[in-house]
């Protein structure tokens, strides 16, 4: 079935909201995450040409959890105008009430919904895996940027690398390594070098062409000596990045997989924003009712600090049972109950003449 008039001209009213709350608050976001990779960058712990593809990837894995949000601000604000400019007393004096309204603010509330879970169950943490690999990347490049021609640079916990000359490729000529480790000292002489990670096992190298190497202990007379066309030196062997290691990581079967109270509690947590979205749309017209005579966000500020309580309070209940401090039956559902009792309260209170006629909008 088509979309009525009413419809259509609330949905536009709440869509232009809701995008303008959303652009602001991804903006403010964004703005923090850019700020600390630039420092990042500044600091040469990531290169700088990173720093855009991150950003994306972070907006990606938190856009679930900032959409709940903006649509509660967006649709308080709209509402609200409707409210002040006196079209929703219009409206009910032409017979439209609540159930009415009702209807093209569950219109974008629903698609948004399955948005959302799609968002927090999938997208996000595939995202933030993809975040989590080409961040521990570009750490390791920055590492090896840090090498100049003519100039002894650590690499590593045990290793000193010199090169005399460094090509726009990364192809390094002239190449020494030293080594320390526990069973002597090596050294490693290349003509030509380069860069490589997970190419010839887990961890970083660097893979020399044509040198020799020594290997002993300082004051020994006994010194291995090996002449190669091609080896490879392990700088470092970082940990492994599994993606489901972390649990805003984790994919959903891995979450599936897991018996424990910390999966159940990721879970729950994720499929909770969706459902936060149907319970804040039904909040959100007892909450936008104002008079005309109040300013235009009158209401902004309680929204605000409504679902700041609502957030706050779902993510110390995952804490609680994740730590099996609240059993695993009840799990986050009393978060949303007790949101949903306040919001059935909140409306009862504020249309209390009934739920057919206009006169109770």
């Amino acid at each position: 079935m088509g979309l009525s008039r009413l419809t259509r001209y609330l949905l536009r009213e709440l869509l232009g909201a809701w995008l303008a709350v959303t652009i602001v608050l991804l903006v403010v976001l964004l703005t923090n995450r850019l700020i600390q990779f630039m420092a990042d960058a500044a600091s040469g712990e990531i290169p700088a040409g990173v720093i855009f593809t991150l950003l994306g990837l972070k907006a990606a894995a938190n856009l679930g959890v900032v959409l709940p949000g903006s649509f509660f601000l967006g649709a308080v604000l709209a509402l609200a105008r409707l409210y002040r400019d006196s079209e929703v007393t219009a409206m009910a004096g032409c017979g439209i009430g609540p159930l009415q309204l009702y209807r093209g603010v569950f219109s974008l509330a629903l698609p948004l919904a399955f948005a959302v879970g799609l968002l927090t169950l999938s997208v996000g943490p595939a995202a933030e895996r993809v975040a989590d690999r080409v961040l521990v990347n570009a750490q390791q490049q920055a590492q090896f940027a840090g090498v100049r021609p003519g100039r002894f640079t650590a690499l590593g916990p045990d290793s000193t690398v010199y090169v005399t000359q460094v090509s726009d490729s990364g192809e390094m000529q002239g190449v020494f390594i030293e080594r320390q480790l526990p069973g002597g000292d090596e050294v490693w002489i290349a003509d030509r070098g380069r860069r490589a990670v997970n190419a010839l096992g887990a961890g970083e190298f660097l893979v020399l062409e044509s040198g020799w190497r020594y290997a002993g202990e300082p004051g020994a007379g006994a010194w291995q000596l090996m002449r190669y066309a091609t080896q490879g030196v392990r700088i470092s062997e970082p940990e492994p990045i599994d993606p489901n290691t972390g649990l805003d990581a984790r994919s959903l079967s891995a979450l599936l997989d897991q018996a424990d109270t910390q999966s159940l509690a990721e879970l729950q947590t994720r499929l909770s924003f969706p459902v936060m979205v149907l319970i804040l749309a039904l909040g959100s017209l007892p909450l936008a009712r104002t008079d005309p005579r109040q300013g235009r966000y009158a209401q902004v500020v309680t929204a605000v600090l409504l679902f700041m309580v609502y957030f706050n309070v779902l993510y110390t209940a995952q804490d609680w049972l994740a730590s099996g401090q609240t059993p695993a039956w009840l799990g986050l559902v009393w978060v949303h109950a007790v949101a949903a009792v306040i919001t059935v309260v909140a409306l009862r209170r504020r249309f209390s003449l009934g739920w057919r006629t206009g006169r109770s909008a």
